[in-house]
């Protein structure tokens, strides 16, 4: 199975023939069918094992900090789901994460420990 990336956002994705065209069934876990149509200037082939990409690190840090925000009564932050988020909250999440501590102090640590992995 061919694996992408998204060239935006680094969302990975796996290259399907159905209806002979070509679709990007994205890496949305266990039972998520999530199928966008193939284009060569949006979609990145790897060829080999990478580190994990920004996007990557930003949805671990999200996921950690809606537990912190789930700890500290925040509600309607810990209800949020990154995979609800669109293209650009994502990506605003990636460059900026939240704008006060504890959760933009988790958020460097995360990114931090995450460091060359």
């Amino acid at each position: 199975m061919r694996v992408y990336r998204n060239a935006t956002t680094g969302d990975r994705g796996f290259l399907v023939r159905m209806d002979d065209r070509d679709w990007i069934r994205m890496d949305r876990g266990a039972g998520v069918e999530d199928l966008r149509p193939y284009r060569a200037s949006d979609w990145i082939e790897e060829r080999e094992t990478r580190r994990l990409s920004a996007a990557a690190v930003a949805r671990v840090a999200f996921d950690a900090d809606r537990a912190l925000c789930a700890a500290l009564g925040l509600v309607k932050e810990s209800r949020r789901d990154w995979l609800s988020l669109s293209d650009s909250e994502r990506i605003q999440w990636m460059n900026d994460g939240p704008p006060d501590d504890p959760r933009s102090a988790l958020r460097s640590a995360v990114i931090a420990a995450l460091e060359g992995v």
